[in-house]
């Protein structure tokens, strides 16, 4: 009876270990996929792992490695690395009960299911807890030589188990076997711990380091913006000057003088899109830019005010969704270039939509930059949904008709008394 009970409660101990991965990386929606992970989560747990077995632990592992490597999405080393993760602390789990504590159970070996199963389950909720404490975001990545540092720190209590259960004499259990056991399988154990706050540590640090490069990044973008409108008010301001040496120089060359003003930015009028100055700004020199590339350019605003958002943000904010818009227009057609920008501001939320032709299919929650130097592009994307968060708002990709669409909702900052 106690068997038939242990069996139907392991799977739902196999669902909380289940949410124990979810916790840790992304896994796919996929029914098979997601049932696979799920006996392959009820195998972890339930494996008998006696030192001295050569059966059990290896094909286990791999089972496991492979169900999360099927199951789950990220880089090919994220997968890799989580799966050694939770393998070894289960793995070290299982072999101090069946090894080391079990042996104090021999006086009540009618109830040994009972213990057994009391122990595992006991085992994974705790784990579980502890990991949902302290959980990464869940679009969380680190890059490729940080996952091979993590995946380097799970091979010392991972090869302390195997070492253990592969190569040790099962028939042994002197005291002093049993306390060094014991010890040893509590080390590899609580070395998840560890492992577990490197991971959060290292994803804090590449978290600030990437919000600094895209604020620096920003930064400049705003700045270039302002240096461009301080460049327009001067030539405006020399004009006089200009007229003068007009007057001064031949027919001949008058023409090309002129020409070669009007070409000047200086002399393009700054379109009145709201009632806020920077979004004017910004929205003037893409328009420009569409223009020269012959994308057709909607734009439906209702922003009456001046927007109370910080300045670089506010630039970085429209300048990147619709320099993302010109770079996918620009690979089109001449026929298809067009972008539909939609903004309002009201009752303290700005809410933005900008719509492009969109041949293809989206992939991952923040599309890769197409072009080659990818380590110094792509940050437009990541920019907008660092900013919306930066003030408490949300950002939404999807794909629809044919159409790109990014959409993002920022609650204005409430001011300061």
């Amino acid at each position: 009876m106690w068997q038939i009970f242990i069996t139907l409660a392991g799977f739902f101990v196999a669902l909380i270990f289940y949410a124990l991965v979810s916790c840790l990386i992304e896994i796919r929606k996929e029914w098979w996929r997601r049932i696979l992970l799920l006996i392959g989560s009820w195998l972890l747990i339930f494996m008998v792992i006696f030192t001295g077995d050569l059966v059990n632990l290896p094909p286990t592992l791999l089972f496991f490695l492979f169900c999360v490597w099927i199951a789950c999405r990220g880089s090919g080393l994220k997968r890799l690395t989580v799966g050694m993760m939770l393998a070894s602390v289960m793995f070290a789990l299982n072999a101090l009960f069946d090894n080391c504590i079990s042996c104090y159970f021999h006086s009540v070996a009618e109830n040994y299911y009972l213990y057994y199963f009391l122990f595992r389950a006991l085992s994974v909720i705790l784990l579980c807890a502890g990991v949902y404490r302290h959980r990464p975001e869940r679009d969380f990545e680190l890059s490729p030589p940080l996952w091979r540092l993590l995946l380097m720190l799970c091979i010392p209590p991972m090869g302390i188990v195997c070492a253990l259960v592969l190569f040790n004499n099962y028939d042994y259990r002197g005291t002093d076997y049993m306390l060094m056991n014991t010890i040893l399988f509590l080390v590899a154990a609580v070395s998840f711990a560890g492992i577990l706050w490197a991971m959060l540590t290292l994803n804090r640090q590449q978290k600030l380091e990437r919000e600094n490069a895209l604020a620096e990044h920003n930064k400049k973008y705003y700045e270039a913006m302002e240096q461009q409108q301080f460049e327009i008010r001067r030539i405006r301001h020399d004009l006089a000057n200009h007229l003068q040496v007009l007057l001064s120089l031949p027919a001949e060359e008058k023409d090309s003088y002129i020409q070669n003003m009007i070409a000047n930015p200086a002399f393009e009028k700054v379109l009145n899109y709201s009632g806020d100055a920077t979004v004017n700004a910004v929205l003037t020199v893409k328009e420009s830019r569409m223009r020269q590339r012959d994308i057709t350019f909607y734009a439906k605003m209702d922003i009456p005010t001046e927007l109370p958002f910080e300045k670089p943000d506010l630039c970085a904010l429209f300048a990147n969704a619709l320099d993302n818009a010109i770079e996918a227009c620009t690979a089109l057609d001449t026929d298809k270039r067009q972008i539909a920008l939609t903004a309002r501001a009201a009752k303290g939320i700005l809410a933005v939509e900008v719509k492009n032709p969109f041949e293809g299919a989206l992939s991952g929650s923040l599309p890769k930059t197409t072009k080659q130097d990818a380590q110094n592009h792509g940050y437009g994307l990541r920019s907008i949904q660092e900013i919306v968060k930066k003030y408490g708002g949300n950002m939404e990709i999807r794909q629809e008709n044919g159409w790109f669409c990014l959409f993002c909702f920022v609650p204005e900052p409430k001011p300061q008394i």
